[in-house]
């Protein structure tokens, strides 16, 4: 979730955003079920092969600008010569089961690219140490915020204290351009939002950058078990945004009185009840 490039979606009236590596799920099950879009209103398709076309359709249409998007960011990424600017950590915290909340004050050099949610960093330890991606939690705007997975191979900075320094590469990628020709083309009014585990880092942002102004928003959040649930905090100041913030998990204990599964198939759920989404 915090690597690589978005995926936006618009069929209708209806759109998805999915950090990608989160996304194959929804696609192969809206293609091979021809389910219509968690967006959708009810009655809106008049059959599942329609919500099938629309769906198809419009991923075929945007998939060819994506993959060369993806190349052109590999080239950068990979193959071009990335400046690291020294940033100071500012604190590290819990913000959630396995995941750490860290802010980083960074210098002009790296914050000032990050115009749009979405956007990620390369981030190391040392100079000659290889760098890993990590989404942007924060809006555009002041601090940068990660929500970083405590894994063998983040360590290195989940482990870091305030005063601590790591290097950062400035903000890189498109981010979600919720102000795209496609979205507008198709009149986009209605916005799902799917998420799981550390892939609500670069949601946050989106939500909370405001570029869902506007719109009818619906939020999947899928996590394991309910302390995996990032942000929870927030959530009440997200549904005063006008989100509606769906959590589901697929190993809750007896407690939970919510959503169960996994996010797919809780919105095949949602669609196949008329409750695709709540106007």
């Amino acid at each position: 979730a915090a690597e690589g490039p978005t995926l936006e979606m618009a069929t209708g009236m209806e759109a998805f955003v999915v950090p990608r590596g989160h996304q194959s799920a929804v696609q192969v099950h809206g293609v091979a079920h021809g389910v219509a879009p968690a967006t959708a209103k009810p009655g809106f398709w008049s059959s599942k092969s329609q919500a099938l076309g629309a769906f198809a359709a419009a991923f075929l249409s945007l998939a060819p600008g994506l993959r060369r998007s993806r190349r052109r960011l590999a080239l950068k990424g990979w193959g071009d010569d990335v400046s690291f600017f020294d940033s100071s950590v500012k604190s590290n915290v819990e913000a959630a089961d396995g995941l750490r909340l860290i802010t980083i004050e960074a210098p002009e050099e790296v914050s000032s690219p990050y115009q749009r949610a979405g956007q990620f960093v390369q981030a190391k330890e040392e100079e000659d140490s290889k760098a890993s991606f990590y989404a942007i939690s924060s809006a555009p705007g002041g601090d940068l915020e990660f929500l970083i997975k405590e894994a063998a191979s983040n360590d290195w900075i989940t482990a870091t204290k305030g005063g601590d320094l790591v290097k950062l590469s400035p903000a890189m990628g498109k981010g979600f351009d919720t102000d795209c020709q496609a979205w507008k083309d198709a009149e986009v009014s209605q916005v799902s939002l799917f998420a799981t585990g550390s892939g609500i880092s670069p949601m946050r942002a989106l939500i909370e950058s405001k570029a869902l102004s506007g719109k009818v928003c619906r939020l999947y959040y899928g996590a394991r078990e309910e302390g995996n649930l990032a942000y929870a905090n927030r959530f009440d100041k997200w549904r005063q945004r006008g989100i509606e913030i769906i959590p589901v998990l697929s190993k809750g204990d007896d407690s939970w009185q919510g959503r169960r599964g996994y996010v797919q198939e809780v919105m095949k759920e949602d669609e196949e009840r008329g409750e695709g989404f709540v106007l």
